[in-house]
């Protein structure tokens, strides 16, 4: 019989187990379409992150914005260990340095996932860019060999 220890390990486990066999059964579904959720998803994360953290995320410009939210995932989830942003007049772009997940990223890639339509950086990020003002459209490749996500934030 499993400890306390291992049954809290294992529950942690199965939440994450959940959250990629929905992201595959929704890709399956509807495929290219499943991006339309994307929003939705970072709507939802992003009121219930500021309540925990006891903050707003906001910045005068969509660059100040997404920069703030690399730092809490940095700061305050240990999602990665560093955010670096970059912009032009038409798009934001996230460099997520030895990020959590990227191999999992890929495993859903594996089974078929064309797009990572349910990441939490970009769907938080579109939510607040939304929230903003800032029309938007997002993708996040991977960067297996340097354990890096990359999340580019076209502004439209």
């Amino acid at each position: 019989m499993a400890t306390d220890q291992e049954k809290t390990a294992r529950r942690e486990g199965l939440w994450g187990m959940t959250v990629f066999g929905m992201t595959v059964g929704i890709w399956e579904m509807v495929e290219d379409s499943a991006t339309a959720i994307t929003p939705y998803i970072g709507n939802a994360l992003l009121p219930m992150i500021e309540k925990q953290l006891g903050l707003e995320i906001a910045g005068e410009k969509p660059a100040d914005i997404i920069t703030e939210i690399g730092r809490l995932f940095v700061d305050e989830f240990g999602f990665a260990s560093e955010a670096k942003v970059s912009a032009t007049d038409k798009a934001v772009t996230l460099v997520l340095k030895n990020a959590l997940g990227t191999k999992e990223g890929a495993g859903l890639v594996a089974m078929g996932v064309k797009k990572q339509f349910a990441h939490p950086v970009l769907c938080v990020g579109i939510g607040a860019l939304t929230r903003a003002g800032v029309k938007c459209r997002g993708n996040m490749e991977l960067d297996v060999p340097n354990n890096s996500q990359i999340v580019t934030f076209d502004l439209l």
